[in-house]
């Protein structure tokens, strides 16, 4: 058995930090937070990208805080554990923005396939070896809503119900494509700040007026004739496609060049992790075989995963007249129902709230 390491965390709760040994030998590092009665376990499956156990981030206050407080802390109270663990090669930093080290031989472990994998081998440690003896269910973020689901269909661990924000719907591949050739992520996060009246584009009077203070904090006081590339006096999509910079990510992945997408990604991604992406099965087909609780929680302005794919999907629910899935929608959210909220004003979005609450009541 691998040591855990205990501690009692500033709310009363129970945490501790421990290692799973993974099916190909690699040891996971993971954290689980506990309250005195322990009815259920939430895991949280990661999105993309280098998270740890912790995933450190600086709030406005300046303090270094762990992204998974909030939901460790949310979930005890509420008589839940609460369980993060670290993607392969990856630990805690001190570097802004992400605060993470990644040894790059181990984090091109860090594979879809593998992923799912080490997640069954987490819940496997946690019941046999730490006596975790209650309902376990996946809270997947983002890449998570593709891996959790995964792991339910496998059914070589006892899934209760999946918990997908930021829900992924189609291939990565599509979802590049759409990031990127359509321009409609970029327009959205537009939108979210300048168009109030929610008249699906954004004029230059909107822009100049400002009322959410975006321009400077986020733009850095661009100009709109240099975001309005097609002159025509308003901000759409067309004003946002990068068709070449897409063609130019799947240049780097075909020809595996690793250190192209480390220098021009916004996140550091292996080009075997894209590959296995683009080659595995959809959620809209994987989705409708489980027939556990399945909550969806999508915000209106995500611009990561359009909520067209949760219309989608909810769509084909019905079709076939299954009653398992529940969808939540929130206006005014984004890809991460608003977490920002909690890291500038220490207030829960509406969306976070009724995460917790459908995990308490389900």
């Amino acid at each position: 058995m691998l040591g855990i390491k205990r501690r009692t965390t500033e709310k009363g709760f129970t945490e501790k930090e421990f290692r799973v040994k993974c099916a190909d030998g690699y040891k996971l590092n993971a954290i689980i937070t506990c309250p005195e009665n322990t009815r259920k376990l939430v895991i949280y499956v990661n999105g993309s990208g280098p998270m740890t156990n912790r995933t450190l981030r600086k709030f406005s206050d300046g303090r270094i805080v762990s992204y998974h407080k909030l939901f460790a802390d949310e979930f005890a109270k509420r008589d839940i554990a609460y369980c993060s663990y670290s993607a392969r090669g990856v630990t805690d930093g001190k570097k802004a923005p992400l605060f993470c080290d990644i040894d790059k031989k181990k984090y091109k472990t860090c594979l879809p396939s593998n992923s799912v994998s080490d997640v069954e081998c987490l819940i496997t440690h946690l019941r046999e070896k730490i006596g975790i003896d209650c309902p376990v269910y996946l809270l997947g973020w983002s890449e998570g809503t593709i891996i959790s689901p995964l792991v339910a269909l496998r059914e070589n661990v006892k899934i209760d119900g999946l918990f997908l924000a930021g829900y992924c719907n189609e291939n990565l591949k599509d979802i590049l494509t759409w990031q990127l050739k359509s321009g409609k992520s970029a327009m959205l996060n537009m939108r979210k700040m300048f168009d109030y009246d929610k008249k699906g584009y954004v004029t230059k009077q909107d822009y100049e007026e400002d009322r959410k203070n975006a321009r400077e904090k986020v733009l850095g006081n661009t100009e709109f004739s240099a975001l309005d590339k097609n002159g025509d006096g308003v901000l759409t999509a067309e004003d946002f496609i990068s068709a070449d910079y897409l063609n130019s990510i799947f240049d780097a992945i075909g020809r595996n060049d690793d250190e192209w997408l480390e220098n021009n990604y916004p996140l550091p991604l292996t080009s075997g992790w894209f590959k296995e992406h683009f080659s595995l099965t959809p959620n809209s087909e994987t989705l409708p075989k489980l027939d556990i609780p399945i909550h969806i929680f999508h915000g209106e302005f995500d611009a990561n995963i359009p909520v067209s794919q949760v219309w989608d999907i909810e769509k084909t629910f019905k079709e076939k007249g299954k009653n398992n899935l529940t969808v939540h929608y929130f206006e005014e959210h984004d890809h991460d129902l608003n977490y920002g909220r909690y890291m500038h004003k220490g207030e829960l979005s509406e969306g976070l709230q009724e995460l917790f609450d459908t995990a308490d009541e389900i």
